[in-house]
């Protein structure tokens, strides 16, 4: 039988210097998207959210970050002195050229990729040099097969990315693609993954008697620091 964790909780990593910056000035950014680091505001956005955390989950059974540099200094902030486990399947999806090239610059030099782009739609298309959202669910649905094995019962804290956590939400919640599309275009923000935000599930016995992943029923969603730290952000 499946059994899922206790709890898991996302934290989706604090604001990074990509956050800052329009898409042609990140394809512009002679640092990859990877190498981004969190902003002052972003470490000030982590510290808040970190004794939120600590004090409702101080010594979790497990503890995730993503490679990326954003997502590893949100991490070291959430809990010093604990070192995570770094898993490349919570990588946000690789934009391939459109990380590295302006949109001018590809309709110059590859008008045919943004005609393609718009044919295939946000969730089928895959760039040249880049992943699709197929490509990172199969990665999602590796990682929730270690979730399984190592945590059934347990304690969970994942720090990762907007993009990839609404893709997990996906196949936790059977979203359709339709679905999906509508919550990745949703210009808010303002009610998910929000930047250095906390997303919390709760493993559950259902009417079945199967065990599930539920939302949590009292807080599902909180954003620590709002309300005392001014801050927009995009998903990235």
């Amino acid at each position: 039988m499946t059994m899922w964790p206790k709890t898991i909780a996302f934290v989706r990593h604090a604001q990074s210097k990509g956050n800052t910056m329009t898409v042609d000035e990140r394809a512009a950014c002679p640092k990859g998207s990877n190498l981004y680091e969190l902003t002052e505001l972003g470490r000030r956005q982590a510290e808040i959210t970190s004794a939120w955390l600590r004090e409702r989950f101080p010594n979790p059974d497990g503890f995730y970050t993503s490679y990326y540099t954003r997502t590893g200094q949100t991490a070291t902030i959430l809990y010093q002195g604990r070192q995570p486990y770094v898993d490349e399947r919570l990588a946000e999806a690789q934009r391939g050229i459109w990380h590295t090239m302006a949109r001018a610059e590809i309709a110059e030099r590859m008008p045919w990729e943004i005609d393609r782009k718009e044919r295939e739609g946000i969730y089928h298309y895959r760039p040249p040099g880049g992943e699709n959202c197929p490509n990172v669910e199969l990665r999602i649905r590796s990682f929730n097969h270690t979730v399984h094995r190592r945590y059934r019962r347990k304690t969970l804290v994942v720090v990762t990315h907007g993009n990839w956590l609404l893709l997990w939400e996906k196949i936790v919640e059977h979203w359709s693609i339709d679905q999906y599309i509508a919550a990745y275009q949703n210009s808010e923000r303002r009610d998910h993954a929000e930047n250095a935000s906390v997303t919390i599930y709760r493993g559950v016995t259902d009417e079945q008697g199967r065990n599930v992943l539920i939302p949590d029923p009292d807080q599902p969603y909180i954003v620590p620091w709002e309300g005392r730290l001014d801050a927009s952000s995009t998903i990235s």
